[in-house]
C-alpha cells in the first residue's frame, strides 16, 4: 500500500507540482490549503508524513507542526517545514529544535533532496 503524504501549501502552483512530484514516485498524496485545513485533515487521515509551507493563512505552518505534534493520535507523524521567506537559521533551528520537524526546506529547493528526505523518513 502506499504511504500517504498530506501536503499543505497555499499555492496552488507549488500543491500541484509537490503533488504530481510526489504521485509520480508513488505515493498516496493528499492536500490543504490552509495551516487550519491542514491540521484537520493530519487528524482525519493520519497520514505517514506531512510536507508543510511555513507562511500559510489562518495557522502558521510552525503553528501546525505545533498542532500535530501536540496531538496523540499524530504526534509521531513526520513534518518536512518549507519557506521561501524564512530562510534564516534561527527559522531553522527552532522548527528542528522547538518543534521537532525532521527537516526544514528553504525554496527553492531541489525536488530530489525532498524526496531523498521522505524515503529516508518513511523508511525507518
Amino acid at each position: 500500500m502506499a504511504k500517504k503524504i498530506l501536503i499543505v501549501e497555499d499555492d496552488p502552483i507549488g500543491r500541484k507540482v509537490l503533488t504530481d512530484y510526489l504521485t509520480a514516485h508513488g505515493y498516496d498524496v493528499s492536500t490543504a490549503s490552509t495551516g487550519t485545513e491542514g491540521v484537520a485533515m493530519a487528524a482525519a487521515q493520519s497520514p505517514d508524513l506531512v510536507v508543510c509551507d511555513v507562511l500559510l493563512p489562518r495557522k502558521s505552518g510552525f503553528e501546525v507542526c505545533f498542532e500535530i505534534k501536540r496531538a496523540p493520535a499524530t504526534r509521531e507523524v513526520p513534518i518536512l517545514l518549507m519557506s521561501a521567506v524564512c530562510k534564516d537559521s534561527h527559522s531553522e533551528f527552532y522548527a528542528a529544535v522547538d518543534l521537532h520537524a525532521e527537516g526544514y526546506f528553504v525554496k527553492p529547493f531541489k525536488m530530489s533532496a525532498l524526496l531523498a528526505r521522505i524515503r529516508t523518513l518513511l523508511a525507518a
